[in-house]
């Protein structure tokens, strides 16, 4: 082998490590200087109806590891039964959002809390006219609630993953956090996480998962 041709290999292996490099330390430049919009908040996930509480330890794991967040997840509540629309087979997202904080006390009491519940079941608006949501959010009530219902749904040509469902869901509820605790504003951007609410599972998988 040519030294000339090592020495390229060299230079591109080089250049390949600086660009890794500066890639991983703008993130965690970008992580640190985050900050939350209302010091001492602290975020809480709220297990609803079935949902499985054992689900919510790896997303606590992740937000720990990547943004240092220590989150706590409160014992399971029941579906409020006026959160269901008799014509329907749907939970009315408002009417869900808000029912958080009260069925919660020791933690709604507290105004700085975020509270993001959990639900397996389908969900939707009634202030938009559209069929189903995978998440809602109130912000003056610092809540939201994300629905698993429509995430483990497939399409031609889709992404290949071994979680695409865990993915999917993980991206919902970093886009309520970035949100609720950091106080940043939605995007315009369909490859940023905080893009303003995707209206199907195809927009989902296109956005990232950095803010």
């Amino acid at each position: 082998m040519s030294r000339p041709f090592l020495m390229l290999a060299g230079l591109i292996a080089l250049g390949l490590g600086c660009l890794a490099y500066l890639r991983s330390s703008s993130q965690a430049t970008a992580s640190a200087a985050l900050a939350p919009a209302v010091e001492g908040s602290k975020i809480y996930f709220v297990p609803i109806g079935d949902f499985p509480s054992e689900q919510l330890k790896p997303l606590v794991q992740y937000y720990r590891r990547k943004y240092k967040l220590e989150i706590g997840i409160t014992n399971s509540i029941p579906v409020d039964p006026g959160t269901r629309d008799g014509s329907r087979p749907q939970l009315m997202a408002e009417n869900l959002v808000s029912s958080i904080r009260n069925d919660v006390p020791e933690q709604g009491a507290d105004p700085s809390a975020i509270l993001i519940g959990f639900t397996s079941e389908d969900i939707y608006p009634t202030s938009q006219n559209w069929q189903f949501a995978f998440g809602w959010r109130i912000t003056s009530a610092r809540a939201a609630v994300v629905s698993t219902a429509r995430m483990s749904l497939q399409y031609e040509g889709q992404p290949l993953s071994f979680d695409l469902p865990g993915t999917r869901l993980r991206k919902m509820v970093t886009k309520d956090i970035g949100i609720l605790y950091y106080g940043l504003p939605q995007s315009e951007n369909p490859k940023s996480v905080l893009y303003d609410q995707p209206m199907g599972i195809q927009e989902l998988d296109q956005v990232g998962e950095e803010f």
